[in-house]
């Protein structure tokens, strides 16, 4: 996937500036697809040339006009037809799950406070993951059918976090006493 559809996604449901869509990506599908400001400007202007997207320049006072991106019948029928490809399992390149393979070739000291890290790390997130879940829950919204999806997404993302988090514990209750988890996780 790249980030031209999750773009596309974002502008179809509400036209947005390159500011908006980078707060919409911090708020909503970080924990899905992130991307720093240079990507999505960057993205932004090849969907525009793609004919994908128009965009209007809003006057402000006291600062650059701001640009609002607008999805096209064309961006729609892109967006659509991705939507409709099957469903292809998906590679993974994951730094974390890299540095924990070849885990026998850093010191056991550095690596046991990695991975103690990671698990705080990954219990943060899964923290705040339901927290959105719960505040989504509160307000659905008008949109019933979007929020569906929206929400099964972050199901599932909490889901493999609840995953990591167990694996995580059970690697730690089986270590030696003296490196296992702190009291309190035990």
């Amino acid at each position: 996937m790249s980030l031209k559809f999750a773009l596309l996604g974002l502008i179809s449901i509400k036209p947005a500036s390159g500011y908006d869509l980078k707060r919409t990506i911090e708020r909503s599908i970080y924990f899905i697809w992130n991307a720093t400001s240079p990507q999505i400007y960057n993205t932004l202007r090849k969907l525009r040339e793609d004919g994908y997207i128009t965009t209007e320049e809003l006057p402000q006072q006291g600062k650059p006009d701001k640009q609002i991106h607008t999805i096209t019948q064309s961006g729609r029928t892109a967006l659509e037809e991705f939507l409709s490809e099957p469903i292809r399992s998906y590679v993974t390149r994951d730094e974390v799950l890299l540095r924990i393979f070849l885990g026998n070739f850093a010191d056991p000291d550095a690596m046991h406070r990695e991975l103690m890290s990671y698990l705080e790390r990954v219990r943060e997130e899964r923290a705040y993951l339901e927290s959105v879940e719960a505040r989504i829950g509160a307000h659905p919204g008008p949109n019933r059918e979007a929020r569906r999806y929206q929400l099964l997404s972050l199901r599932i993302k909490v889901a493999q976090s609840r995953a990591t988090e167990r694996e995580l514990r059970a690697y730690f209750k089986s270590l030696p006493r003296k490196t296992s988890l702190p009291a309190s996780e035990n």
